[in-house]
């Protein structure tokens, strides 16, 4: 729905107490400024990513009499190959929210800026959430409903780990005012269509979403996703997330470690099913990506581990004397020589050990976020629609997350 003169009605006024509009919620999509430093690699519609996946065993040991040779062997290589979705972020204005935010200098704020930025960082939260997830356009994990209702249960937080629900809710992937579908990976509006969530209960223990329709989900088959509109049944396309390029099974860029030749196509360590953090788990993932030669690893995780991470070491001090003592400063805990990066975004249960120089961002010519207006070319700014008292444009960047390398990674993703 356009932004209009009475929806703006609320934030124009004769006097402020701030000249800037105060946001309620975590905006700073850091893992994604964290993705926009990796190599790109510019492509049209894929990109395919040389691998040198193994060595040739052409090798002969002989004795000073000499002897015959073992036959050659080519070198081992392959390609991983990768797609490019495309984000899309659609705005609109109507004439009158532009008149009257920009009519005198008691409009502190212009409804066109309010619109323009919001959509940035819309879109760039949209994307990080694909980024520290799966790639497999899942938003949330449903609960069973125990029959019809309008009310949606999530899975809660102590049962999280391959399935989140909670944390949806908590990182606002899904908030009051959201269209959402809700299905299997097969059918993905098989439960219901472009329905409207009109309530959130953020309880670890309760999660739910109010809809503006009931539905009766299964916990396992049933999931929450953003409509499709391009399709009746299939998922939005993705990028790939970190859950699935630091995953030992799976196909990424169309390679498959399932598949006869391509076993080295899978990360060095993916621990799904320990729940407490501990030294020994941090070391045998940096073992495990060693010894694939990993250098200069980084550490990902949520807060909730990071705060495990620094309660872990703080037991191991041993203190000389009791002065001048401080306590708390978890955000400058680290381990080893690896960079430890907590964000807003990543799940509570995950905690990623990463090689960042093996990782890729793809893309094309547009290579941030664009106005189509500006790609248009006889025009830039919001154009008029034709007919209406509307003015339109839309937000696009085609891009997507890759990796040269998955055996140089590692993961845990059921911590508690």
């Amino acid at each position: 729905m356009a932004q209009t003169a009475t929806s703006m009605a609320a934030v124009i006024k004769d006097a402020w107490t701030s000249d800037t509009l105060v946001k309620q919620f975590e905006a700073g999509n850091l893992p994604l400024a964290k993705f926009e430093r990796f190599k790109g690699t510019m492509i049209g519609t894929q990109a395919q990513v040389p691998i040198y996946n193994g060595r040739s065993f052409a090798y002969t040991s002989v004795g000073a009499a000499g002897g015959s040779l073992n036959a050659d062997q080519a070198q081992q290589v392959n390609q991983a190959t990768y797609t490019l979705p495309q984000h899309w972020f659609q705005i609109g204005l109507e004439t009158s929210a532009i008149a009257q935010a920009g009519s005198d200098a008691t409009a502190i704020i212009k409804a066109k800026d309010l619109e323009i930025e919001g959509a940035v960082e819309n879109t760039k939260h949209q994307m990080v959430r694909q980024l520290v997830t799966n790639g497999d356009s899942i938003v949330a994990h449903c609960d069973s409903s125990g029959g019809s209702s309008a009310t949606l249960k999530l899975i809660a937080a102590a049962a999280e780990g391959a399935a989140y629900g909670y944390s949806a809710l908590v990182r606002g992937w899904l908030d009051v005012g959201a269209t959402v579908d809700i299905g299997t990976l097969a059918d993905t509006d098989a439960l219901a269509t472009g329905v409207s969530i009109t309530a959130v209960n953020k309880s670890a223990v309760t999660p739910t979403v109010t809809l503006s329709s009931a539905v009766n989900a299964t916990a396992g088959t049933h999931f929450v996703f953003i409509p499709n509109p391009n399709s009746a049944t299939a998922a939005n396309p993705e990028m790939n997330g970190l859950r699935g390029i630091v995953n030992t099974s799976g196909a990424i860029g169309g390679l498959n470690p399932a598949t006869a030749g391509q076993e080295f196509w899978q990360a060095a360590m993916r621990d799904t099913t320990t729940t407490v953090l501990s030294i020994d788990l941090l070391l045998g993932m940096q073992r495990a990506i060693r010894q694939n030669g990993a250098d200069k690893e980084e550490i990902w995780t949520g807060f909730k581990q990071r705060q495990n991470l620094y309660s872990l070491l703080q037991n191991q001090v041993r203190f000389s004397s009791d002065g001048n003592l401080t306590a708390g400063a978890d955000q400058t805990v680290s381990w080893n020589d690896a960079r430890l990066e907590a964000y807003a975004d990543i799940l509570d249960t995950d905690l990623f050990m990463l090689s960042p120089k093996d990782l890729i961002r793809v893309t094309s010519s547009i290579d941030k976020p664009t106005w189509a207006s500006d790609l248009q070319g006889t025009e830039t700014g919001m154009n008029w629609n034709l007919g209406t008292t509307k003015f339109t444009d839309a937000l696009v960047w085609p891009v997507n997350f890759g990796a040269h390398r998955r055996n140089t990674h590692a993961a845990a993703t059921a911590l508690q």
